[in-house]
């Protein structure tokens, strides 16, 4: 059974065994929008990687940002070729989740929460 480990930051990442940052190990661009899609290829070890693999595991999943879960949603989708949530994987979030929204300077309550 293979199972990933990732999270949003590399100290995190550093006390997870064999663990990287989701930015590692999924390729994905440091700026995300609501249409962003990693930059693997689908021929790549990494994604043959996440096609073994029956779990990832996303530690302080409470502090990335929406665009980035939803860029390996849509990822995952495609090049895994299952139109299903994250391409039929199980994945567990994890961190603590009451922890503080983002700083957005200037922002309305809305724009606040929209970027979490």
């Amino acid at each position: 059974m293979i199972a990933l480990a990732t999270t949003t930051n590399g100290v995190a990442a550093s006390i997870l065994p064999g663990g990287r940052t989701a930015h590692s190990r999924f390729d994905i661009p440091l700026q995300t929008n609501d249409s962003t899609m990693t930059n693997m290829s689908k021929q790549s070890g990494a994604v043959k990687l996440i096609k073994k693999a029956i779990l990832v595991i996303s530690d302080e999943a409470s502090m990335a940002r929406r665009q980035m879960i939803e860029t390996v949603y849509r990822s995952f989708r495609d090049i895994i070729d299952i139109d299903k949530h994250f391409g039929e994987k199980v994945i567990v979030f994890g961190g603590d989740f009451h922890q503080v929204l983002l700083v957005v300077q200037n922002s309305t309550r809305a724009e606040t929460v929209n970027q979490a």
